[in-house]
């Protein structure tokens, strides 16, 4: 059975403990990307924008899926590409202003192209579509960093540092999120503003991790084999649960969309967005320490967590329906920093990319679950959809009861 190193003691100092010329560039990447991933949320603003467009289901649940598979299923077409470089942080800076050009894009758009709703359609996914392909091609080089440049003991640490400040400011920017939203200007203005603010974030953060010294390895000449994970009894398993995940995230958008057209509660997304960034960065405090008992801990309290969302959305009343945002913020924090601090661990150094490459790519090609949720919310109503989703994480927490324990 697979042992990986046992996390340090996760105190609040030990995680914002900033010394660390690279550790701090990477929190504070961190933060601005909570910022920016707050102005153009995925699951709240995006999806609503849409909603307000009139699109589909399907497409509302294509815009989540872009923008997660964009970012993963490239990398393991990439990775034999990415180890033939000595410092990855090279091929990170390369990407950075192709990145930040589709969301400036998405901000053009949706500022010049307001009279013409389909072709602010189209200038809005063009971007959003951009945005998506070059996150795939900077994501494996950021993690390749990530791992040369952090120890083991301190990743979950260093994960916990970027999402607990990143949640306050994105709790802070949901307000600014609901103000934004609200002042008198005519659709689709306030959400050209956002787009703005999130295009400054990300352009920042991207900016500032670029900066990491990164040291040099030889480059791998030898053909990467993308099958060897799959020889990994633990990597199997561990693939197994994120497939499981990746296809209960179908109903992940769909919370604000179903109060938006079922409560008519639109004017709340800003106090929702609020609850879950609040929710994200506190619940962090909890899987930080519980990481010290190892990764599986927390994925197994994520996946509980994560099924009782779809079920308490059909049975709260409108009143409380920000109750479903607060349980969101603190299931992601879980599954996001436990996935993630897992498979880093569990990736021999030798075969970082090929493990990390071939897992964020199967994890993203299932990214598009909220297609298929789309299509289910229009064909079975938000009830099938909900209902599925919670069968798809009770999976999910049943299969990860077999992920080899980490200490």
């Amino acid at each position: 059975m697979w042992k990986g190193p046992r996390e340090g003691r996760s105190s609040i100092l030990t995680i914002l403990d900033l010394r660390d010329r690279n550790y701090r560039l990477a929190v504070l990447n961190g933060w601005l990307v909570w910022l920016g991933d707050t102005f153009l949320n995925p699951n709240i603003v995006l999806t609503s924008f849409a909603a307000k467009l009139g699109a589909p289901g399907a497409l509302i649940g294509l815009l989540p899926a872009l923008l997660q598979a964009g970012g993963m299923v490239p990398q393991a077409f990439l990775a034999p590409h990415v180890a033939r470089f000595p410092r990855k942080i090279v091929l990170y800076r390369k990407v950075a202003a192709l990145r930040l050009s589709g969301v400036i894009l998405m901000a053009l758009a949706t500022f010049f192209l307001g009279p013409w709703p389909h072709l602010l359609l189209a200038g809005f996914l063009a971007g959003l579509l951009l945005n998506a392909l070059f996150t795939g091609v900077s994501s494996l080089p950021f993690w390749e960093v990530v791992a040369k440049t952090t120890p083991p003991a301190r990743r979950a640490a260093l994960f916990s540092a970027r999402n607990l400040v990143g949640g306050l400011l994105a709790f802070l920017g949901g307000f600014g999120v609901r103000e934004i939203l609200a002042l008198p200007l005519p659709f689709p203005l306030p959400y050209a503003l956002l787009f703005t603010l999130g295009a400054l974030a990300f352009g920042t953060g991207w900016y500032l991790f670029g900066l990491t010294q990164e040291p040099e390895e030889p480059p791998r000449e030898e053909r990467l084999n993308l099958r060897l994970p799959l020889r990994n009894a633990g990597f199997r398993r561990y693939l197994r649960v994120r497939v499981l995940l990746g296809l209960a995230g179908m109903a992940e958008p769909f919370y604000a969309v179903y109060a938006v057209r079922t409560l008519g509660q639109g004017q709340e997304l800003g106090l929702y967005l609020s609850l879950y960034a609040l929710s994200f960065t506190l619940s962090n405090l909890l899987w930080a320490r519980l990481a010290e008992r190892g990764s599986k801990t927390v994925l197994q309290a994520g996946a509980f967590l994560a099924l009782l969302a779809p079920l308490l959305a059909l049975l709260l009343p409108r009143h409380l329906f920000g109750l479903v945002f607060l349980l969101q913020g603190a299931y992601l924090a879980a599954l996001g920093l436990s996935t993630t601090t897992y498979l880093l661990n569990l990736a021999p150094p030798e075969e970082r990319s090929a493990f990390i490459g071939l897992a964020n790519t199967v994890a993203g090609a299932f990214a598009f679950a909220t297609v298929l949720g789309g299509w289910v919310a229009d064909s079975l109503g938000f009830s099938g959809l909900f209902l599925l989703a919670a069968s798809f994480y009770a999976w999910a927490f049943y299969a990860g009861r077999k992920l080899p324990h980490e200490g």
